[in-house]
């Protein structure tokens, strides 16, 4: 026997304990109605195991008189919190109202009360045997009000099986069902332990079997957290999901008939002819679906539609087959009112596409200004700025690959005459000559560079002086035909060039432009419309240093 007391104050212990860790499972989910409820209730369980235990513990009437007072704060405590939890959690009342709680709670205070002051009256406890030293169990003789509360408490215990069964008829959700069952078996186990108590027939006098039988519910409790989802699928009521939602619902049996939908779809959708029987394909028709939605749905399908009348609408529509222990019932039809959100894409879509445009404006026209930075506006080269940069990376690239690069100056020549004998006007077509006869002799390596008043550059990578040369002469020749075959010149026009060549002349950008300029003012010395140049190896006429 000393064993089986062993056990049973570790029960009650291990009761309490697990208890303990179900209150943190029920906390993470306190945001769910009612649950506030349901922790009191778990707290309620938790003391009173424990009191139990220290009360089976206890050696002297004392001890378990005062345990057993704390007793009556748990079983006070616990049906009243089960039952408001009930009442909010299955949405049998919107919200407990303060006066109710206080009501609820009323007599069993009250039955606290009357235990912790048991020695003035004696209604709860008349008096107690002695201390069994076996089992250290002792029997309590019950006062008169000690009726009084095991029916307020069987009373609490019957409201909340009753409810618990309509609860469970109402819905017929399998999740919902298992969750009521587990539930229902979890306050019904401790009932049974208690009356095994009450009754004459208990196997061990003085021994209260609830403790023992809440363990199980604890445990019961548990699994239908873990297990069936019990805080997570909640038993919502069909007003607050099918009424209250802002979606508009529609219920359709298997011969399209509709059934039932909820009070958004007409303000959704005044113009349509719901009617209880009337055909979901006619209200198809009329927004423009003509074919039978219904046909071959396994999964669910969507359609959008827009309607104007009242007003512009855009609606999305869903048909799902509905499916009962694997039985075709029909199909829920969801009405969603996408008209600002699809408006706001539309309008997005039009504000992002004129964005690209602009942005495609805004890159042409960059690049344009960046293209207008480095040429010339006349003749279309590029400019001293670039092309004093561009000369500085040509030359460290031709020192890194070991390969020459030459330097034309052109000057035209006597060109102020040319202004002053045919006007400013002849003289640009005369620069734009030059300009268009560079660019169509020159590589697509080279770079020509108009680099101010009548003066031009040309930069040729990879060639050698001599081959320069023969360039420049080309350039020279084919210069003063061009001139000489122009109807708005009465006169010849020619050209002077000098060139600079790397390695042979210079390493660095300033040597080789001032040995270009300096055989350029020897070609125009010598008598202009030449090339020079001061390479020895070169054909031409020499500059002298």
């Amino acid at each position: 026997m000393l064993n089986f007391s062993l056990i049973y104050v570790n029960i009650s212990f291990f009761t309490s304990i697990i208890s303990l860790i179900l209150f943190f499972f029920i906390w993470k989910k306190r945001h769910v109605k009612g649950s506030k409820y349901l922790l009191i209730a778990v707290i309620a369980v938790t003391l009173y195991n424990m009191a139990y235990a220290l009360e089976y513990s206890a050696t002297t009437i004392e001890g378990k008189v005062f345990w057993s007072k704390v007793e009556y704060i748990g079983i006070g405590t616990l049906l009243p919190a089960l039952f408001l939890f009930v009442l909010e959690y299955f949405r049998i009342v919107k919200k407990i109202k303060i006066g109710h709680a206080i009501l609820l709670w009323s007599m069993p205070l009250l039955v606290m009360g009357l235990a912790w002051t048991n020695e003035l009256h004696g209604l709860i406890w008349s008096g107690f045997g002695e201390i069994d030293p076996v089992t250290n169990l002792m029997v309590y003789h019950h006062g008169s009000f000690f009726t009084f509360s095991i029916v307020l408490q069987y009373s609490l215990g019957l409201g909340l099986i009753f409810i618990l069964t309509r609860q469970w008829f109402r819905f017929r959700q399998r999740s919902f069902r298992n969750q009521i069952i587990l539930f229902f078996l979890a306050i019904l186990l401790p009932f049974i332990g208690n009356i095994i108590y009450l009754s004459r027939n208990n196997p061990i006098p003085g021994m209260d079997w609830t403790p023992i039988f809440s363990f199980f519910s604890i445990v019961l409790f548990y699994l239908s957290i873990t297990l069936f989802r019990f805080l997570d699928l909640l038993p919502v009521a069909r007003d607050l999901v099918f009424h209250l939602m802002q979606d508009g619902i529609m219920v359709v049996d298997f011969q399209f008939r509709v059934v039932d939908w909820n009070p958004a779809l007409p303000q959704l959708l005044p113009n349509l002819p719901i009617t209880h029987g009337g055909s979901a394909l006619q209200i198809f028709r009329i927004l423009g679906i003509n074919n039978n939605p219904f046909e071959n749905i396994q999964e669910s399908v969507n359609y959008e539609v827009e309607i104007t009348e009242p007003e512009q609408c855009i609606i999305d529509i869903i048909i799902s087959p509905l499916h009962q222990n694997n039985h075709f019932d029909g199909w829920l039809v969801i009405f969603d009112n996408e008209t600002e959100r699809r408006l706001a894409t539309r309008a997005l879509e039009t504000a992002n596409k004129t964005l690209m445009q602009k942005l495609d404006e805004i890159e042409k026209l960059r690049d344009q200004l960046k293209e207008q930075a480095i040429r010339d506006p006349l003749t279309g080269l590029y400019n001293r700025r670039f092309f004093d940069e561009y000369f500085a990376n040509e030359l460290v690239r031709c020192k890194r690959t070991n390969t020459p690069i030459s330097l034309l100056m052109i000057d035209i020549d006597h060109f102020k005459s040319v202004n002053d004998r045919f006007g400013h006007i002849v003289g640009d077509q005369v620069l734009e000559m030059l300009g268009e006869i560079l660019k169509s002799m020159f590589r697509a390596s080279d770079v020509s560079c108009r680099f101010g008043g009548e003066e031009f550059l040309v930069l040729l990578p990879g060639l050698a002086s001599d081959q320069a040369y023969n360039r420049a002469e080309d350039l020279r020749k084919r210069f003063e035909q061009a001139t000489r075959d122009a109807e708005y010149l009465y006169t010849q026009v020619t050209i002077s060039v000098g060139i600079s060549n790397y390695p042979v002349d210079a390493d660095n950008t300033r040597d080789l432009f001032r040995i270009s300029d300096k055989a350029l003012y020897q070609a125009k010395e010598l008598g202009r419309n030449r090339v020079c140049c001061i390479a020895s190896e070169t054909k031409g006429d020499r500059v002298e240093w």
